[in-house]
């Protein structure tokens, strides 16, 4: 972590030679200001607990930035308790008709498919693209088949 120098601004004066202390703090300090440096000023948002995130005004983090611990998990399963049925990123038993089947990773168009139970009766339609998560088998002699998909699009 880069240390936040305080530069005076009698050591700055117009015409005057820059020391090289004063330069070095100069190429130093906004990297202090990222990393949240003690001493150095937070950027815009960055208060109390925020500034263990230290250079992120907007609460947006890259995956480089999370902490492992309970308030990251809490996040995570936070956001995806919000999230409705039939979701981008959410998780479904669906029917696949006899003609259509597939391995893990084979996508269908959810007008294919049908929400199910393992007895595969066959509720709504789904909108979007579904990857195959499970295995739905091409038997002539099954009518529907019945396994899990994620929702891509």
């Amino acid at each position: 972590m880069a240390a936040w120098t305080e530069i005076l601004d009698s050591n700055l004066e117009p015409n005057a030679p820059v020391r090289s202390v004063d330069h070095i703090a100069m190429r130093d300090n906004p990297i202090a200001i990222a990393e949240g440096a003690p001493g150095a000023p937070r950027i815009a948002g960055q208060q109390g607990p925020a500034v263990q995130n230290a250079g992120v005004f907007d609460g947006t983090l890259g995956a480089e930035k999370f902490q492992s611990g309970a308030d990251e998990r809490d996040w995570v399963l936070a956001r995806a308790s919000e999230a409705t049925a039939g979701a981008v990123g959410t998780y479904a038993f669906l029917t696949v008709p006899q003609s259509y089947g597939g391995g893990p990773g084979g996508t269908l168009a959810g007008s294919l498919l049908r929400y199910s139970n393992v007895a595969a009766s066959s509720g709504p339609t789904p909108s979007g693209t579904w990857r195959i998560m499970g295995y739905a088998e091409t038997s002539q002699t099954v009518d529907h088949r019945t396994t899990l998909f994620l929702r891509i699009s």
